[in-house]
C-alpha cells in the first residue's frame, strides 16, 4: 500500500516539476517564487532516489 501511495507522489512531483519547467517567469518576485517551488520538488525528489 505505501509502495502505491509513494509512486504516486514521484510521479505527481515529476509532473509538477516538468510544468515549472515549461512555465518559468521572467519577472523577480515570480522567479523567486517559481525557485522556492522548484528547490521543494528537487528535495522531496531526492528523497526518492535512496
Amino acid at each position: 500500500m505505501t509502495k502505491i501511495i509513494d509512486e504516486k507522489r514521484h510521479q505527481e512531483l515529476l509532473r509538477q516539476k516538468d510544468d515549472l519547467e515549461k512555465n518559468r517567469p521572467h519577472d523577480v518576485d515570480s522567479m523567486r517564487r517559481w525557485k522556492h517551488s522548484m528547490g521543494k520538488i528537487l528535495e522531496e525528489l531526492e528523497l526518492f532516489k535512496k
